[in-house]
């Protein structure tokens, strides 16, 4: 019935018409509408043609809005003066501040001692974490100390290389000879950096503050 009231509306015709135009107007399938007989009925439903969609004008997509991209600029000067809650600091005061040789190798030498003892109680994996502390700080030693880098790279591959070795297979004997190579070696570094009055042993006592048993 839709049909034909469009049609009817496309025509101007009058409503006296209506049944006719409706029936010209249906397809041949159609020739008979369904009308509902009862109140909940429901029509049957026809395929719209193409000419009996209207058209509606086509929705333009939103403009372009313009975006503002921040620029990086120079780094304003006091921001290299960073601010604590008790004053502001140069770049090189806090320089000065980081540990130096002194200080890093003092922990070196305090986390060797461990890892030796670890690994004379058979504490492998404590053994191995101290290897790797002295790996760690050393590391740091390369960034505060760039002319030690090359020194400690090598160090590194080879020394602590085999102490972790002998650890991660629990053989003594390989560690025992890993660890007294790696001691000479770093005194022998010591010598060439003009620090040979630093010549590190090994502590006779145990460290007492860990339980160093496997």
């Amino acid at each position: 019935m839709l049909s034909g009231r469009r049609t009817l509306r496309r025509l101007r015709q009058s409503a006296a018409g209506l049944a006719v135009v409706t029936a010209a107007g249906l397809a041949e399938r159609d020739a008979k509408p369904e009308v509902p007989q009862r109140d909940d009925g429901t029509p049957r439903q026809r395929d719209l043609r193409v000419e009996e969609i209207p058209k509606r004008p086509v929705r333009r997509s939103a403009r372009m809005m313009p975006v503002h991209l921040r620029t990086i600029d120079d780094v304003p000067g006091d921001a290299t003066r960073p601010s604590t809650p008790h004053g502001e600091l140069t770049l090189e005061q806090i320089a000065e501040l980081l540990p130096g040789t002194g200080e890093l190798m003092q922990s070196v030498g305090v986390a060797w001692w461990k890892c030796a003892y670890a690994a004379r109680g058979g504490n492998w994996a404590l053994a191995a974490y101290f290897a790797r502390r002295v790996r760690g700080l050393q590391r740091k030693l390369a960034i505060v100390r760039p002319k030690y880098a090359d020194d400690i790279a090598a160090f590194e591959s080879a020394q602590i290389a085999a102490v972790l070795a002998a650890c991660e297979h629990a053989d003594r004997a390989t560690f025992d000879a890993a660890f007294a190579n790696a001691v000479d070696v770093a005194n022998e570094l010591h010598v060439k950096w003009g620090k040979g009055y630093i010549r590190w042993t090994l502590p006779t006592d145990a460290p007492t503050d860990l339980d160093l048993k496997g």
